[in-house]
């Protein structure tokens, strides 16, 4: 298990080999690189091929939410936005997220926390395939 400190430095995460709370205190604590942005990370519910996986970003009370499986990808169903917007990986490389997976920053919290508890696409979410 990774510790708290190289929690922190990861942009990526298999969610079946570090703690929920671990997964949950990096997001809170990563500083994006712009104060209009945001960070953001894959979260992978193992390590085998087509693994899927969860892109969750956090930018102050809001977030962005996508859900990959079987080459399909899914929104929140409630999700807004018309725009891009600008999420920043933890080494810096721009990552934009699309237009329609905002959400508040509690629902990423609490999707990043069912998938690291199921391993699974979080119920809590209401998602729709783009």
């Amino acid at each position: 298990m990774a510790s708290s400190e190289d929690a922190r430095r990861r942009t990526g995460y298999d969610v079946t080999e570090t703690a929920a709370d671990d997964v949950l205190s990096a997001l809170r604590a990563a500083e994006p690189p712009r104060p209009d942005a945001g960070v953001v990370w894959w979260l992978y519910a193992g390590r085998k091929p087509r693994t899927p996986y969860l892109v969750a970003g956090l930018r102050g009370a809001r977030g962005s939410l996508v859900w990959h499986e079987n080459g399909e990808t899914f929104f929140p169903a409630d999700g807004a936005g018309e725009d891009p917007v600008d999420y920043f990986s933890l080494q810096g490389a721009h990552f934009p997220q699309p237009a329609g997976s905002d959400v508040s920053a509690e629902e990423v919290l609490g999707a990043v926390r069912e998938l690291c508890e199921s391993r699974t696409q979080p119920a809590c979410v209401s998602w729709k395939r783009t």
